[in-house]
């Protein structure tokens, strides 16, 4: 918890330590399912009761799901917060659904897979990319499930599974803003402490090392190409960490960044450039993308990719450019201090992650970072077993 006493208002989130890392294909998106009934009927209140009560009192209420946990929370006046809390910890120990909302929550979630597929932009990584840079592995499995498993799941499956993950020991909750830290205590024991203990859940080690992977998909519903090229790195518990997060920066933050310079300014290629460093834990992933470009380029655009990365491999980094990444990295980061939303999930992480560092430094620790550094982690992660995967034009007769 963290007190923030300008403010008026206090984010409440409730995390919990479950997400497609401890499903199987039968059951693949339930994590998720599980999440989008939340705040349905209880034996407590319907649905339009939980809504009206929470947004009634000014309160702000959302819920995601990660690979690794599912989390929900509100944003809302400080003096509400007794009542917020109450009402998570009821949606939280909600084991039994209602027939006809689980089957609508159905449709809208058979929806929203529909519609990532039909985003090429969004397929080519979350359908595509991962489960290929992660195949074998719990990380492969795709957050919202797959239109079988879900067509296939019963609402007793979700029942279990809720049981069996929402437990106190299996959750943390964390809470930034403006509070009372008795009054606050009191509340969270006399609900969230009420709760019966489960086992515990254990992460899976997944393996950090890379191959040379190729993986191509056409669909007869596009006429552009989407390629993405990356490597499975370490992540949070890393001493490389704060090397890889700057590389990532050097590559795409920003329209003076290498990638967006390379590929878009000076070649015109791909609608959409980036790279991303995202850790999950002890793992993470390491990855450029590039969206909407001419087939026919596909060789000159991944060419210039692995021309990026060997300049930043053999070639000082210039001072301007090395100062300057460093302060959009770190403006970016001070943007996400000041909300109290971003600062409670950052909590949140730090526990589940079990993140060596306090966030709360986290600008200080990226200043001192050297250029020797970027170069050292570009020679290390950035070589030539890579994982690429292309989504193409299906032109085939």
């Amino acid at each position: 918890m963290e007190k923030r006493p300008n403010t008026k208002k206090a984010a409440l989130l409730i995390g919990v330590k479950v997400g497609p890392v401890n499903e199987n294909d039968k059951i693949s998106g339930i994590s998720h399912f599980n999440e989008h009934l939340l705040f349905k009927s209880n034996r407590y209140r319907t649905t339009r009761q939980i809504i009206e009560d929470l947004e009634y009192s000014g309160t702000i209420v959302n819920a995601y799901t990660t690979w690794k946990y599912t989390a929900f929370y509100a944003k809302t006046p400080y003096r509400e917060l007794n009542n917020v809390i109450q009402i998570l910890f009821e949606a939280a120990t909600n084991f039994n659904y209602r027939e006809d909302e689980f089957e609508l929550e159905r449709q809208v979630i058979l929806t929203e897979i529909q519609n990532y597929i039909n985003s090429p932009e969004k397929y080519s990584i979350l359908g595509l990319f991962i489960p290929t840079l992660f195949k074998g592995t719990a990380l492969e499995r795709k957050i919202e499930g797959t239109v079988k498993s879900i067509t296939l799941m019963k609402k007793n499956d979700l029942e279990k599974f809720k049981k069996r993950f929402y437990k106190p020991n299996n959750m943390v909750i964390s809470i930034c803003g403006r509070f009372d830290e008795r009054v606050l205590l009191e509340k969270i024991g006399d609900t969230f402490g009420s709760m019966k203990r489960g086992g515990s859940v254990k992460d899976e080690n997944i393996e950090i090392k890379n191959k040379k992977l190729y993986r191509e998909e056409r669909r007869k519903d596009i006429n552009q190409m989407y390629l993405a090229l990356g490597y499975r790195v370490p992540g949070y518990q890393s001493d490389d960490y704060f090397k890889l997060d700057i590389l990532s920066s050097i590559l795409s933050e920003g329209l003076s960044s290498r990638m967006f310079y390379e590929l878009r300014e000076k070649r015109g290629i791909g609608y959409s450039v980036g790279s991303l460093y995202h850790p999950f834990g002890k793992e993470g992933m390491f990855f450029t993308h590039v969206d909407g470009f001419d087939p026919s380029r596909l060789n000159e655009t991944k060419e210039t990719i692995l021309k990026i990365f060997e300049n930043l491999k053999n070639k000082k980094i210039p001072e301007r450019e090395f100062r300057g990444t460093k302060k959009l990295i770190i403006s970016r980061y001070d943007d996400k201090l000041e909300n109290i939303t971003d600062r409670a999930i950052l909590m949140l992480e730090s526990e589940f992650y079990n993140i060596p560092f306090d966030f709360r430094k986290k600008n200080k620790l990226i200043k001192g970072v050297s250029k020797y550094d970027i170069m050292s982690a570009a020679r290390d992660y950035l070589d030539e077993n890579y994982t690429l995967t292309i989504l193409k034009q299906d032109d085939r007769v």
